[in-house]
């Protein structure tokens, strides 16, 4: 695998990592708040202990799911855990210890807690769980949503002695303080069950009822302490949709075109948890439609004969009917293909897409990385270095007449933008325009900088322009004997001029080293642009126009706007000032009568 290539195409989002071994098998399978910042932990030299060492040696591939919460990556990792049991992620063997949720319903005051073993005690378990940290992270998160007690004070607290640390910071609902009676507390620890049962919606329903109870009579710190749960609650799970119906066997797909591939994901969901995704890449999906595609993708899929008793598909397939019944006849039972239902359906296909839109971006990337690497070969062969460049800086001139000029220099390395190298020059001296000269003086202050400094040297450097331009930059170059390729593109005809002084070439569009070229030298002019403008717009404000009676800064940035050279504003007419938009048929008189001191007629 290639790691480097592989994190940098992890996204910035929430989901769940799987690590495999040489021989495919899933040896870790961990979760994030952002993927791209957590796996790429595991590669960074760092005090990693001796079980990340070997888990780390024995990575050969890595996955990953993108869900779109925490909570929701939390109980996917764990559903992933409980059915590949992977090496690294279990530590003990016998089932019977296996961490387990306990509800210490035996307690007068219960609450939520983390334990190994099952007692016949009146407590209700959750569980097992094949991973202690998720089974100890959705405790954390119950307790804090639900405020259930956690401190070992005494109900209630003896005179003097103050509520703990967690009654402070509002993360329990203040029992030992007489905030709230056992009776109702019951009913929020019978909501952090229904919580784990799965059933959210009455939870809330008896939470608000509760709730609207305490308004009625007057109890309004009680009744605000249930809104704040009932919210907690809504915000965890509002996102939610790594989940099916309890007990429900169902696989759910969909898949999307992009250049001419079909990517299809499909998400399995076996007891209502979802036990993982599966990736399939179709080719010459231009001539195919989305529904056709998953018609012929069900009927190769379920040959082995595993079929769940329900699929579901983002849009209605032609032949519905026969396919149900070919599916039916291999799994012994009904089965149906239906469209979404729900909103339960809805929001899973809506994350198997968001899935999708992820993996053609990383798709993207890597055949991106790919054409940069092929056209930096290209440019290896064409002009006779070494190597293919490493670092190629681009040089391009901005400005007005002569007047503010400017220029920019743009670094890539590996064929994509360093922004940290990204450089701008003023530039002086210059009364008229004078490219070739201004290219001359910036590539000898770079190139004397670098040396200077004993900085890297880039291998390669373009010059936006023609061959004048190109011989000055070579110019700069010889007389501090750098060794550095200059070339030059002109931009009429996409020209390459190169130092050697062969006749200049014409690459076909479809050059990978001529889009690398293009990219940077756009790149190069866009930055010096955005930089000339800047200082156009300061040199503005302290020009003529400060001298025109009823023209402030605003009237200023109006007419730079839409007057490219600013000196043709004293020659224009009071029609022509008056049609820019917004400057008004007083402030054009104002204007043409300060230049010419007097209005026509």
């Amino acid at each position: 695998m290639d790691i480097p290539a592989k994190l940098a195409s992890l996204p910035d989002l929430p989901g769940v990592y799987i690590m495999k071994d040489a021989s495919g098998l899933i040896i870790y399978v961990g979760k994030a708040s952002s993927l791209k910042k957590r796996v790429s932990s595991y590669f960074q030299k760092g005090d990693h202990d001796v079980k990340t060492r070997v888990l780390v040696k024995n990575i050969d591939d890595l996955e990953y799911i993108v869900t779109d919460s925490e909570i929701e990556a939390l109980l996917l990792e764990s559903a992933l855990i409980k059915k590949h049991k992977p090496k690294y992620n279990i530590r003990l063997k016998d089932d019977k210890r296996y961490p387990y949720i306990a509800v210490t319903l035996s307690e007068e005051y219960p609450r939520v807690v983390f334990t190994r073993r099952i007692a016949r005690n009146g407590n209700r378990y959750f569980g097992p769980y094949t991973d202690a940290r998720a089974a100890r992270g959705l405790i954390g998160m119950l307790n804090t949503t639900f405020k259930l007690k956690t401190c070992a004070k005494p109900i209630p607290l003896p005179p003097g002695e103050r509520p703990c640390l967690n009654f402070q910071m509002k993360r329990c609902s203040g029992l030992c303080v007489g905030r709230i009676d056992r009776d109702d507390y019951l009913k929020i620890i019978d909501g952090a069950i229904g919580f784990l049962e799965g059933n959210v919606d009455p939870t809330i329903g008896k939470l608000s009822v509760l709730m609207q109870e305490y308004a009625h009579t007057m109890q309004y710190e009680k009744a605000a302490g249930l809104r704040d749960i009932i919210a907690d609650i809504r915000a965890l799970t509002a996102e939610q949709k790594v989940s099916a119906p309890v007990g429900t066997d169902q696989d759910l797909v969909a898949v999307t075109v992009h250049r001419g591939e079909g990517v299809l994901v499909l998400m399995e969901f076996r007891a209502g948890a979802l036990l993982g995704r599966k990736v399939f890449i179709f080719e010459n999906a231009e001539y195919s439609t989305p529904a056709a595609m998953i018609q012929a993708f069900l009927l190769d899929y379920y040959r082995g004969g595993d079929v769940p008793p329900r699929i579901v598909v983002p849009e209605e397939i032609e032949d519905r009917p026969s396919v149900e019944a070919h599916l039916s006849s291999l799994a012994a039972r009904k089965v149906v293909v239906s469209t979404p239902k729900t909103q339960d359906d809805r929001g899973v296909i809506s994350l198997i897409r968001k899935n999708i839109d992820v993996l053609i971006a990383d798709r993207d990337s890597a055949r991106e990385s790919g054409d940069r690497a092929k056209g930096l070969d290209e440019l290896r062969d064409l002009f006779a270095l070494d190597d293919a460049p490493s670092v190629i800086e681009c040089f391009d001139i901005s400005n007005t007449q002569g007047t503010n000029p400017t220029a920019s220099m743009v670094r890539f390395r590996d064929g994509a933008p360093e922004k940290s190298g990204y450089r701008r020059f003023r530039i002086r001296g210059f009364d008229a325009p004078d490219d070739p000269g201004m290219i001359h003086e910036v590539v000898s202050r770079r190139i004397q900088h670098l040396l200077n400094e004993g900085l890297e040297l880039p291998e390669l450097m373009v010059i936006d322009g023609g061959p004048t331009q190109l011989r000055r930059a070579v110019e700069a170059r010889d007389a501090l004997g750098a060794d550095i390729r200059i070339i030059s593109l002109a931009k009429r005809f996409e020209e390459i001029y190169s130092d050697s002084g062969a006749a200049p070439l014409r690459l076909p569009p479809s050059s990978t080293a001529l889009r690398i070229l293009q990219q940077i030298r756009d790149e190069a002019h866009r930055f010096a642009v955005t930089y000339h403008r800047k200082l156009r717009d300061a040199s503005l404000t302290r020009s003529f126009l400060d001298e025109v009676p009823g023209v402030g800064d605003a009237k200023k940035r109006l007419l730079l706007k839409n007057v490219e050279v600013p000196e043709r504003i004293k020659e224009m007419s009071v029609e022509e000032l008056a049609a820019i938009p917004g400057l008004g048929k007083k402030a054009a008189a104002d204007i043409y009568r300060h230049f010419h001191r007097e209005v026509p007629e």
